[in-house]
């Protein structure tokens, strides 16, 4: 068994874990094979997780998952008579983390490897050192703000240039969203495709123009997050994997 390595295991208290749950299957392969495409380091824990070996993702489908095995044959045993066996890697910032039942021997590439059922559940988590998304022109995202005009409340949009757990950039034309440093701004709305609407609270940390090449100027708004709630946290989440899965998948 090598020394403590940095990839431990996330623990949690009362729901936490909730908040960082995947449950969807596509999203869980999506995830799992942008891993293995990138070979990131990976440990096993075993023996209620007092015992662990650096692994490598190999292959991850509807069929299951394929772990290299360890250097040391009775750690491999102990693997495959473990009830309790937690996988920890990272992915593009945020670790990621499963529990693992099942483990059989099996062969990928011609080698030993471990195998076990693609899990149900998995956590992805991102906590202060929020991975910041930048949203792709050709995937264009949007949020709405309310905001009164006259007697009127009307939704202003803006066009979002990236997005984290944390919050989002905007771009704004002056004559379309009128933003200022400081002020928040309650029921904002995000549609996010194939997950949902989210709607949230910004409050805007940071406000200056940019100038584009055709000597437009529009205004950047770097927005956080105020009292973001769980549902919509887990509904972000969602999103931000599955992106950076398709983003993973065109490299």
């Amino acid at each position: 068994m090598s020394k403590a390595p940095r990839l431990t295991i996330e623990q949690f208290q009362d729901d936490e874990e909730n908040k960082y749950l995947i449950r969807s299957q596509k999203e869980i392969q999506l995830t799992l094979r942008a891993i293995a495409q990138k070979k990131y380091p990976a440990v096993i824990y075993f023996d209620s997780g007092e015992r662990f070996f650096k692994t490598v993702l190999l292959a991850a489908n509807e069929q299951g998952v394929w772990l290299d095995v360890g250097p040391d044959d009775e750690d491999n045993n102990r693997v495959l008579n473990s009830d309790e066996i937690t996988f920890v890697t990272m992915h593009q910032g945020a670790k990621v983390q499963f529990d693992c039942h099942q483990f059989q021997v099996a062969i990928y590439a011609s080698h030993p490897a471990f195998h076990c059922p693609l899990p149900d559940k998995m956590v992805r988590l991102q906590r202060r050192d929020y991975f910041r998304l930048p949203i792709p022109v050709d995937a264009p995202l949007k949020c709405h703000i309310p905001q009164n005009q006259g007697s009127d409340l009307k939704l202003q949009t803006a066009t979002i240039m990236d997005i984290s757990l944390g919050g989002i950039a905007l771009h704004c034309m002056e004559q379309n969203v009128r933003l200022e440093a400081g002020e928040t701004y309650p029921d904002c709305r995000i549609d996010l495709p194939e997950i949902g609407m989210v709607k949230v609270t910004i409050q805007v940390k940071n406000l200056f123009d940019v100038a584009t090449p055709s000597g437009t100027v529009i205004k950047h708004a770097g927005c956080e997050f105020v009292d973001l709630d769980n549902k919509s946290s887990m509904l972000l989440q969602r999103y931000i994997g599955i992106m950076q899965g398709k983003l993973s998948g065109l490299r």
